[in-house]
């Protein structure tokens, strides 16, 4: 346990370095087929001829089913240049039903004329991403009611304390307003 307040700074300011390293070291890996890692939107957007024939994995929005079109965004740096935009892919053998406005996740191989002929696709639909966010700010929000009822900061050492008797969610806050105003 770190107990002064130096070593606490020097561990956050470790950590984040860690954090970043580890962002730019990723950040710039190239895909590796071999590693399950599969060229995508942003690499079909800056080189499609080198893909040609090769097993490619993207993610779209729905925007034809007759045939199957899907918009994959894309978005990557080359020369010193920012790109982004859409690139339409038109999805051969789509194994499910999908409809105008869902999400496809497509694994397959890229052909000519931005083609894919799908080995496998999954159809996620549109209210998937927003139950998603709601059950996330749920979560999120009795994770704090759960930190400020339980737990309290010692402005001093700048550490949480526990708290000898939990505090009601209406307690904490009143609590939370008193502390900051002092």
């Amino acid at each position: 346990m770190l107990h002064s307040q130096a070593g606490r700074v020097a561990a956050i300011c470790g950590l984040l370095a860690i954090l970043f390293a580890l962002m730019i070291g990723l950040g710039t890996a190239t895909p590796a087929p071999e590693l399950g890692d599969y060229p995508d939107g942003d690499a079909l957007a800056q080189h499609p001829a080198n893909h040609i024939g090769e097993s490619v994995q993207v993610t779209g929005s729905v925007t034809g089913t007759e045939p199957v079109e899907i918009a994959v965004e894309y978005e990557y740096a080359a020369s010193g240049e920012y790109h982004s935009g859409t690139l339409m892919i038109t999805v051969r053998n789509v194994d499910t039903a999908v409809a105008e406005g869902e999400s496809l996740q497509v694994y397959g191989t890229f052909g000519p004329d931005r083609t894919i002929t799908a080995e496998n696709s999954v159809r996620v639909p549109a209210v998937n991403y927003t139950a998603m966010y709601v059950v996330s700010a749920l979560a999120g929000l009795w994770t704090l009611c759960r930190l400020v009822c339980g737990w309290r900061l010692n402005w001093q050492t700048g550490a949480l304390c526990r708290r000898e008797k939990p505090l009601r969610p209406i307690q904490a806050l009143r609590t939370r307003v008193q502390e900051v105003r002092a």
